[in-house]
């Protein structure tokens, strides 16, 4: 089958995280391999905004795909806003602009596309002007509750320092999972339903971003050169258990700029 076939361009490795991510493709079968492939070729820039797609009986053809199959897949694609249909003129490619850029196939197919930096430095951005926000609200307003998540989060991220319980391999892996619980625990300390699924939605390509961090400081299969970014972490933790928030804030400010700029250094070192 053609949708079988399709090349992904920079497909990172799958982890847990990414695997929260998982819709249709996952249980819908043929429709969602159809949708899969098209969404990921829209995204990698096959067809551009504005260029029309192939005819129904070319998706067929090349997709081996029936008729009704080609029109739910294109009936999907235009709830994702990245195609319109409209009879006489074919279904266009609709602008980014147009694109329901926080559904989770669409983050998963930029991720497995050349669109895969775009998203990842968008993103840091979203984090710098939300997180610093977050940690003070946490930090002034969070439960008891919330805040013992926060401290036990801490916890288990720094055990990961200790390399005799783990492997290399398992070292790293469980150093995203903690640094991500870590982000997760502060967030939740928010309170907000609205701000805990948009955390959610965009997990996968967090952790992508710490891998990416990590490789930037030297760290393929370790943790080797992770100390400063240990350390950045530890001043937000020090300022959130003394209950100064502005403090809180301004080091978590701080920790998202530095991931900001390593990130630009890993994507220059993969240009």
């Amino acid at each position: 089958m053609r949708f079988a076939m399709t090349k992904v361009i920079n497909k990172p490795p799958l982890n847990r995280a990414e695997g929260r991510l998982a819709g249709l493709m996952q249980v819908r079968g043929i429709l969602g391999g159809v949708v899969g492939d098209l969404g990921c070729r829209i995204v990698a820039g096959e067809w551009k905004s504005g260029e029309i797609l192939p005819t129904e009986a070319e998706l067929m053809d090349q997709l081996t795909v029936g008729r009704s199959v080609v029109r739910e897949a294109m009936r999907i694609l235009n709830a994702k806003g990245l195609v319109r249909s409209r009879q006489m003129e074919g279904t266009k490619v609709m602008p980014r602009a147009e694109w329901r850029l926080l559904d989770p196939d669409l983050i998963q197919w930029r991720m497995q596309a050349a669109d895969r930096d775009v998203l990842l430095k968008d993103l840091l951005q979203v984090r710098l002007v939300l997180e610093p926000g977050v940690v003070w609200t946490a930090t002034s307003y969070g439960s008891a509750a919330a805040k013992a998540r926060i401290h036990a989060a801490w916890q288990a991220k720094t055990a990961v320092l200790d390399a005799s319980k783990f492997s290399p391999h398992e070292q790293r892996e469980h150093f995203i999972i903690t640094d991500l619980e870590f982000h997760r625990a502060f967030l939740a300390a928010v309170g907000s339903e609205i701000l805990g699924q948009l955390f959610s939605v965009i997990e996968a390509a967090l952790a992508l971003m710490i891998d990416v961090q990590m490789q930037t400081r030297g760290s393929t299969t370790t943790l080797v050169g992770m100390e400063e970014t240990n350390q950045l972490h530890q001043d937000v933790y020090d300022a959130f258990a003394a209950n100064d928030a502005d403090r809180a804030e301004a080091a978590m400010r701080y920790l998202i700029q530095r991931a900001i700029l390593d990130a630009n250094k890993g994507f220059a070192l993969t240009e």
